[in-house]
């Protein structure tokens, strides 16, 4: 357990900086946040730092709420400062994974914003890591896809890390077990209507079989190594074909000239910085986007926060800014 604790702790120093800083953990109950509070409790009577446990109460399941306050009764016993925040929606939602994965980050991005030098911190690990890539795999993904799930990321200006990136849950279910610290399995896990899950047991298939997670992950990196060649490609081309920044202006005959493979790695990346997105959309968002583009005349399409507009000899993206200013809204 001191290699977990050794590991952790030079993750989150090469991240955290600061002072007066303020981490806050996103707990669910299950063993891995509840390892992350230990360690990051931890970390932070070492350094010095305030630290705030947050679990978002999503309301889909009727055991929800007593789980959240279970939560707060384990962290209570072990001096954990707690919070439960509530997502208030309506009974039936559209995409209910996804809307609520967008919500519990808009939740624990706006609590992180009442303290000063906010650290977020979530508990995905080395499973989550395989699984991630495996998904997009699946999903045809291109090469910035293999790049997986990143140490640290910025929502809403809030830095996002995740220090067990590289550790398997079953270590952290051992540091648990050597707390003496009961967790909540969380039944959702094994439901075989989430994709997540799905890609779980496959997983397991996989290993089973002789296979390895190590050369998924060495693979993906190998994949992902490819991305910035072809970055470099894609940059050269566009001089070929941008007429202009502001707005985004390309030449449309130009662009069609170019490589399949750029024409979508460029739109990918276009759409991502023009429209201000947390994530660029999928891969097969953009090919089918791009399969738009090919028509004679397209007014007004509105995808990813951009207005796509193409006449006979150009292709315009612009940022729409009334969800520029609803997002604005939403986060006030």
């Amino acid at each position: 357990m001191a290699l977990l604790k050794q590991q952790a702790f030079e993750t989150l120093d090469q991240y955290i900086s600061g002072s007066r800083v303020t981490i806050i953990v996103a707990v669910s109950g299950g063993a891995d946040s509840l390892a992350l509070t230990l360690l990051a409790k931890e970390y932070a009577n070492e350094k010095g730092y305030y630290l705030q446990a947050v679990t978002v109460d999503h309301k889909l399941r009727p055991e929800s709420t007593a789980e959240a306050n279970t939560v707060h009764q384990i962290l209570s016993t072990l001096g954990v400062s707690h919070h439960t925040l509530t997502w208030d929606h309506s009974e039936n939602i559209n995409r209910r994974h996804e809307r609520a994965r967008e919500a519990r980050y808009s939740l624990l991005t706006q609590f992180c914003k009442n303290y000063l030098n906010p650290f977020l911190l979530t508990a995905h690990h080395q499973q989550d890591q395989v699984e991630t890539i495996l998904m997009r795999f699946l999903k045809g993904s291109g090469p910035a896809g293999f790049r997986g799930i990143q140490m640290i990321r910025y929502e809403d200006a809030v830095p996002i890390v995740r220090p067990l990136l590289e550790t398997p849950p079953e270590v952290l279910r051992n540091y648990l077990k050597d707390q003496g610290v009961a967790w909540i399995e969380d039944p959702s896990n094994n439901d075989s209507h989430y994709e997540r899950t799905r890609t779980r047991q496959l997983l397991g298939h996989i290993k089973d079989l002789g296979w390895s997670e190590e050369g998924i992950l060495t693979t993906a990196a190998k994949m992902y190594g490819l991305h910035e060649t072809l970055e470099n490609l894609t940059a050269g081309y566009a001089k070929d074909f941008v007429i202009a920044n502001d707005p985004l202006t390309i030449n449309q005959t130009a662009f069609f000239a170019a490589p399949s493979q750029i024409q979508i790695e460029y739109l990918r990346q276009a759409i991502w910085q023009v429209g201000a997105g947390n994530y660029p959309k999928p891969y097969a968002t953009i090919e089918a986007i791009l399969d738009m583009l090919k028509k004679p005349k397209v007014n007004g399409y509105q995808v990813a926060g951009c207005i796509i507009e193409v006449s006979k000899k150009a292709i315009s993206i612009k940022q729409d800014m009334a969800v520029n200013i609803r997002a604005q809204l939403i986060q006030k």
